[in-house]
């Protein structure tokens, strides 16, 4: 009710009026409370006119031009522009299979294994509603992407929440003691982590392995970002983790892979029993990813898999430089940056300037023309629904070169 009065007081003008949202069902009413509201805010104020955008988490360059050439030759066969079957084209099953196999030595069967999904939003939905009952509990690493929490609940999941530290955001055996135990149904991963660049360890996963094993508990396993790896840091699976290739479903995308984050094509990958299911709900979501965009999906990752090339076009290389120049300005303001492995993200601690993190994303795009996200919008929300306060902002490193020396040049200006 709380969540539902603050929903009603604080959303006018955006549409959700006491009078049309009478009509809503209670399962979105429950999830269009403050963040709802603010992301819309938030990407508003980083799109303001003048600002250096370091908001939302996309690329601003073009695809490598054998991607897109890739999707306009698919979309001249009159084949792909028809369904292809629910678990997705089987050359993109194949070649998922075959990418996993080039990058981990992994044996998936793809006729069993892989379910091609419109996105790893709908991968992360399917995995979420093919192994959640009501009233199991999940545990959710916090900061967390935002939505994490809908998908567990609206899967009638009960969340537990681990709140990760700053400025390392490490899983430590003491806070999985707390949440672990025989109510569990499943453990809710995101490596590399949005949103703070943390790649888990092989420590920290196989501890989470242990309570897995311990618990009868399955992990859904968040890994768009495995593509984006800086320099000296590792991906670890948690499917590779001692006892956890029967009990893991892992998400991949091509969103992040080849840097076409419109063209909503991903998948899941996991055992054969968890896969049917996921595969059966696919059918009753989308039913089937863009056809051509399969296909080319497809033919880029062969091209990889067949040059035993995984440096994807330099783009970890190019986010890492990124980091490393939005660090020094943020850090040459009086910042402190947390240290990040990967990903598209850069977290920075402005405890120094006096500000919250709402306060100070405003400061920055009104007065340096720069866009950051609150991280307080990562967090599970208040018990009133409002958003936490934080002393972290989120910056997108995913850009091109000269977006972040702008924006390292607007932080430092006089």
């Amino acid at each position: 009710k709380l969540q539902f009065l603050y929903l009603i007081e604080h959303t006018t003008g955006t549409g959700r009026t006491m009078a049309n949202m009478a009509r809503w069902s209670q399962r979105v009413v429950a999830e269009s409370g403050g963040m709802g509201k603010m992301w819309p805010e938030m990407m508003a104020l980083c799109g303001t006119p003048g600002v250096v955008n370091l908001g939302q988490g996309f690329p601003d360059f073009h695809p490598p031009a054998r991607v897109t050439a890739a999707a306009m030759k698919a979309l001249d066969v009159n084949a792909l522009q028809q369904y292809s079957p629910v678990p997705g084209l089987k050359n993109l099953q194949e070649s998922v299979a075959a990418l996993y196999g080039g990058m981990y030595k992994d044996t998936l069967n793809p006729a069993t294994q892989v379910c091609v999904a419109t996105s790893g939003t709908e991968a992360l939905y399917l995995s979420m509603q093919a192994v959640v009952n009501p009233g199991d509990e999940v545990v959710v690493f916090e900061p967390f992407f935002p939505w994490y929490l809908p998908n567990t609940r609206l899967a009638g999941g009960i969340p537990r929440v681990v709140t990760l530290e700053a400025p390392h955001f490490k899983i430590t055996r003491e806070a999985l003691e707390k949440v672990f135990s025989d109510k569990t149904k499943v453990v809710l991963l995101n490596t590399p982590h949005n949103p703070t660049g943390h790649c888990f360890t092989k420590e920290e996963l196989d501890l989470v392995a242990e309570f897995c094993v311990k618990h009868d508990v399955i992990a859904v396993s968040d890994e768009v970002y495995e593509s984006c790896i800086f320099p000296g840091g590792a991906h670890h699976r948690v499917c590779d983790a001692p006892g956890m290739k029967d009990r893991t479903l892992t998400i991949g995308a091509a969103s992040k892979m080849l840097s076409v984050t419109g063209w909503r094509v991903g998948w899941v990958y996991g055992p054969e029993d968890l896969i049917a299911a996921a595969r059966s709900l696919h059918a009753f979501v989308s039913y089937c990813a863009p056809v051509p965009l399969q296909q080319a999906v497809s033919d880029a990752l062969n091209e990889i898999v067949a040059a035993d090339d995984y440096s994807f076009e330099g783009v970890p290389k190019l986010f890492h430089g990124n980091f490393e120049i939005l660090a020094d300005a943020l850090e040459r303001t009086g910042a402190s940056v947390c240290p990040a492995q990967g990903g598209y993200f850069l977290i920075a601690d402005i405890s120094t300037s006096g500000m919250t993190d709402i306060e100070y994303v405003h400061h920055l795009a009104k007065d340096r023309k720069v866009g950051g996200i609150p991280l307080g919008m990562f967090y599970q929300p208040e018990a009133d629904g409002k958003i936490k306060e934080s002393n972290l902002v989120r910056f997108a490193v995913c850009k091109q070169r000269a977006q972040i020396e702008a924006a390292a040049r607007n932080l430092l200006a006089a």
